[in-house]
């Protein structure tokens, strides 16, 4: 039963008097999963607290659900806790910045969200650089310390500086050129020896490097990271819409193909260049386009004719007038058609069309439109059969009747079997239909399915699959009788 015991534990609809009886049961593993549970009662956290079991203590205090007057006083790492779980008061933050461990002191000054600035600026002075960098590179740190930062001697803090989001532009300008000024004296590889580095080299370029993936980076300063090696700063700022057209015209021709799909994407293309790249060797390339919001339709039909698109809405298509879309929807290309499927708002009539599409790669797309009715549903299965069946699953109104109907199909996947096991509109004849499947995940979801009848419960809970039990008992519909007998075996 010790399946059937986790699953129980896990259970939403488990009552506060079998919650207390498994907390007290004394089995780690049980204990833990009521912890890790969406939402736990105040009472439910009082009684885990109670255990005096610190890392479950940490878990609690880290995840927000114990006020800090309730934090146990001797629990380890109480001040730090409680600043990351978000329930500290201004004292205690400031407890937590002068912990004689500069790590948990680092971990402070990485807190962004609720951080007193004031704290913050105070670590920027701290001795160890480690915690300055994590003061440097929070936005709640007062700009006004920025450029004081920027002169600090290791590049490690440098870096953050380059990293900060309210950095200005100057200040970036300055670390992009050469690291700033003066030349830094320490850098990561070193902060931690007497002696320094003989050369700091690496660390300035991860600062100049930072600097040049920073937003308000002037982009001029680029000029000299446009074929650099390190591909993560290139692609960062190659989806810019302020890039000179030379430096377009340099990172379109970039010898890695990552760099090159970032700019097909990029709206400030020149329609020239973005036709160049329709015929670039690397079909991701090719395929990044339709991601651009401004390529000229001509050229997203000529791209979809010729390549298998993801299945993400193109942007172009979002802006398209009324006459374009109807234009695009009467294409010859299927792909295009997809692409106007995808669509978020359109006309009920061009629903309608595409509802009686042939093709089953435009039926997929809009079989998951919300505004189709069932009966729109049931005509996309009786035309394509299997092709559309994951997409009609997905959709939240798809009848229970039919979810049967395609569960009874011998070439459905077993994919669209787990969608059908979860679906809240599965029939209990459907959901025995997935535990006789042999996917063992279809068969889990289907046990935990609140439409499984409790007599299937009670079986399933007692049979031989520990697995199976587990699921049964985690089952939201599980009767409290049942849920009773299975924390008696608690010990």
């Amino acid at each position: 039963m010790r399946d059937a015991l986790l699953g129980l534990a896990e259970n939403p609809a488990l009552s506060g008097d079998l919650f207390a009886r498994l907390v007290a049961c004394g089995d780690e593993d049980v204990l833990y999963a009521p912890a890790t549970r969406e939402r736990l009662t105040p009472s439910q956290v009082d009684a885990l607290l109670a255990l005096g079991d610190t890392p479950l203590t940490r878990h609690l205090v880290r995840s927000g659900l114990v006020p800090w007057p309730d934090v146990p006083e001797d629990h380890p790492g109480r001040t730090l806790d409680a600043v990351l779980g978000g329930v500290a008061p201004g004292a205690v933050w400031w407890e937590a910045a002068r912990d004689p461990d500069p790590e948990t002191r680092q971990e402070v000054g990485c807190e962004d969200l609720d951080a007193p600035a004031d704290v913050i600026a105070t670590l920027a002075h701290d001795p160890d650089p480690r915690v300055v960098a994590s003061a440097a590179g929070n936005p709640r740190l007062p700009s006004v310390l920025l450029p004081r930062l920027a002169r600090h001697p290791s590049t490690v803090v440098r870096e953050a500086v380059a990293g900060n989001e309210n950095a200005p532009a100057a200040l970036l300008s300055a670390l992009l050129a050469d690291g700033g000024h003066p030349a830094p004296t320490r850098c990561g590889a070193c902060h931690r020896r007497e002696a320094a580095c003989p050369d700091h080299a690496p660390g300035v370029r991860r600062v100049r490097l930072a600097a040049a993936g920073h937003p308000a980076v002037p982009p001029a300063g680029l000029a000299a990271f446009l074929d650099a090696p390190e591909v993560w700063t290139v692609t960062t700022f190659a989806a810019r819409t302020d890039l000179p057209t030379e430096f377009l015209d340099r990172l379109a021709a970039h010898p890695t193909a990552d760099v090159r799909a970032v700019i097909a994407a990029n709206s400030a293309v020149p329609e020239a260049l973005l036709r160049t790249l329709a015929s670039d060797p690397a079909p991701e390339v090719r395929r990044a386009i339709p991601e651009n919001p401004a390529v000229p339709l001509d050229l997203l039909v000529t791209v979809a004719t010729h390549e298998r698109l993801p299945g993400e809405p193109a942007p172009r298509v979002e802006s398209a007038t009324e006459l374009e879309l109807r234009t695009l929807a009467s294409s010859r290309v299927a792909q295009v058609r997809a692409l106007v499927a995808d669509r978020t708002q359109l006309p009920g009539d061009l629903v309608e069309r595409l509802v009686a599409d042939p093709d089953p790669g435009v039926a997929r797309r809009i079989a998951a439109r919300p505004e189709l009715a069932p009966d729109q549903l049931a005509e996309l299965v009786d035309r394509h059969g299997p092709h559309v069946f994951s997409s009609v699953v997905a959709h939240p109104d798809c009848p229970a009747a039919l979810l049967h109907r395609m569960v009874t199909n011998p070439a459905t996947g077993r994919r669209v079997r787990r969608q059908i096991a979860r679906h809240p509109a599965a029939r209990p004849e459907t959901l025995l239909l997935c535990l006789a499947a042999e996917d063992p995940d279809v068969r889990r979801y289907a046990a935990a399915h609140p439409a499984l009848p409790v007599p299937v419960l009670e079986s399933l809970i007692a049979g031989p699959d520990e697995t199976l039990a587990g699921a049964a008992a985690e089952n939201p519909g599980l009767p409290t009788p049942l849920m009773e007998r299975i924390a008696t075996h608690a010990r």
